[in-house]
C-alpha cells in the first residue's frame, strides 16, 4: 500500500513529500528514511502472506509512518511529539482507528504495547535486535551518529540498553553480546 493513498483514505491532511523530507533530515543517522521503508517492507509482506489483515495493515503503516515523524534525539518526548502531530493532522480526530494509531506511536517510547496493534508494532519496530551481527552493528553506527552529542555519556548509556535488550531476545544474545563487546572497545 502506499502512503498517499492511506493519507487521503483516512483524511489526513499531510503532504507525503513533507513527511519524507522529515524523514530525511540530516540529524538522522538510524531514524530516517531507511527505517521507514524497512517498516513498510515487513509489514507488507507480513500483509501479502496472509498473516495481516486489510485494517491492521493500514493502522500498522500509518503508525510506521508517523511513529517518528517528530525525531530529535536530544529530547526525550519525541514520541508525545510525533502522536501530538499525527492527532493535529487528522481531520477525524474520534475515529477509534486513528485513536489506535495514536496509541501505538505513543507506546514505541518504551516498546510497552498497550493494545494489540501497538504491541504489534513494537515488534516491528524492533525487529532491528533480533538480526545478525552486521544488521546490529550498522543500526549501532547510526544510533551512535544520532547521539554523538552525548559524548561519554553514550557508552555507558547504550551498554545499559544493549543489557537489557539481552534479556528480553536470548535467541539473538550471541549477536547482542558482541554488539556490547563493539560497544566497549569502539568508543
Amino acid at each position: 500500500m502506499k502512503f498517499n493513498i492511506l493519507l487521503e483514505k483516512y483524511n489526513i491532511k499531510a503532504n507525503i513529500n513533507m513527511l519524507l523530507e522529515m524523514w530525511n533530515e540530516p540529524h538522522r543517522g538510524y531514524h530516517n528514511l531507511n527505517h521507514l521503508v524497512d517498516l513498510n517492507n515487513m509489514i507488507t509482506n507480513d500483509y501479502v502472506a496472509g498473516k495481516l489483515n486489510e485494517k491492521t495493515t493500514e493502522k500498522l503503516l500509518l503508525t510506521a509512518l508517523f511513529h517518528d515523524i517528530i525525531y530529535n534525539p536530544q529530547r526525550t518526548d519525541n514520541e508525545i511529539k510525533s502522536a501530538e502531530f499525527f492527532e493535529s493532522i487528522c481531520n477525524d480526530k474520534n475515529d477509534i482507528h486513528l485513536q489506535d494509531v495514536k496509541q501505538a506511536i505513543i507506546d514505541t517510547q518504551f516498546h510497552e504495547g498497550t493494545n494489540y496493534l501497538s504491541k504489534l508494532f513494537n515488534k516491528y519496530d524492533m525487529n532491528i535486535v533480533e538480526r545478525d551481527y552486521n544488521s546490529l552493528l550498522e543500526w549501532e553506527k547510526g544510533i551512535h551518529e544520532e547521539y554523538s552529542f552525548a559524548g561519554e555519556e553514550y557508552k555507558a548509556g547504550r551498554l545499559k540498553f544493549l543489557e537489557s535488550l539481552i534479556d528480553k531476545y536470548p535467541l539473538n544474545s550471541a549477536n547482542l553480546t558482541k554488539l556490547q563487546e563493539y560497544v566497549k572497545t569502539a568508543y
